[in-house]
Parts: C-alpha cells; sequence; structure tokens
C-alpha cells in the first residue's frame, strides 16, 4: 500500500512540474516577442544604482555618527 501512495505522489509531483515548465515557456515566448524597450531597463538600472549609492553613503554617514575614524569619516562630520 505504501508502494502504492509513493508512485501517486511521484506521478502526480512530476505532472505539476511539467505544467509550471509548459506555463513558463509560455510567458517566456510571449516576453520574447515584444519589443524589448532598451530606455526602460536602462532606467531601472540608473535607479537602482541611485538607490545603491544612496544606501551606501547612508550607511557611512551612520557609522561615521558612532565612530570617529579619521580614514573613512574625513568629509562628513
Amino acid at each position: 500500500m505504501i508502494k502504492f501512495l509513493l508512485l501517486l505522489v511521484i506521478l502526480f509531483n512530476s505532472g505539476c512540474a511539467f505544467m509550471v515548465a509548459k506555463e513558463t515557456v509560455k510567458v517566456i515566448d510571449t516576453v520574447l516577442e515584444e519589443n524589448p524597450n532598451p530606455t526602460k531597463k536602462e532606467k531601472i538600472l540608473l535607479n537602482k544604482e541611485n538607490k545603491k549609492n544612496k544606501l551606501k553613503e547612508r550607511a557611512r554617514e551612520f557609522y561615521c555618527s558612532k565612530v570617529k575614524d579619521k580614514e573613512k569619516c574625513n568629509n562628513v562630520q
């Protein structure tokens, strides 16, 4: 009985994986068929870089407010 249940579980899991893979392929095909927008991608990357730089600056300001490190905190009060 346990072997039969195990066999059913294996069959159902492989079926689900196949359905997910099939839907993923459909989505990828749809995205690739549409015209890509390079300016949008560039804008997203630029915004990501700006956020990264702001976070680094805020982290450096916080560090310098807590620790008096002359090498890392020369221009921060």
